[in-house]
């Protein structure tokens, strides 16, 4: 199941995800309409392989490896932020 299935079986459908990487630079992706989007993914440059779901959290989260395009992949933690 990839992330958009998984997020749309806890019930999410439009949501913001604030993604915070390792030196704690934070990014905020907005607007994000889960049934429009069709490879989330590829959107956020997330390696597939490498994504830990902890959406039953009280602040359900998801952690990656997120590809950069001078540097190696760093580790972001995605907040899922329901609206």
């Amino acid at each position: 199941m990839d992330l958009k299935e998984k997020l749309q079986s806890h019930g999410y459908d439009h949501i913001d995800i604030l993604l915070i990487d390792e030196e704690r630079n934070q990014e905020t992706v907005a607007g994000i309409t889960l049934h429009k989007v069709t490879d989330l993914e590829y959107k956020l440059y997330l390696d597939p392989d490498s994504i830990k779901y902890e959406l039953d959290q009280d602040n359900p989260f998801f952690v990656a490896n997120q590809a950069r395009e001078e540097d190696d992949p760093v580790e972001v933690k995605g907040f899922i932020l329901e609206w």
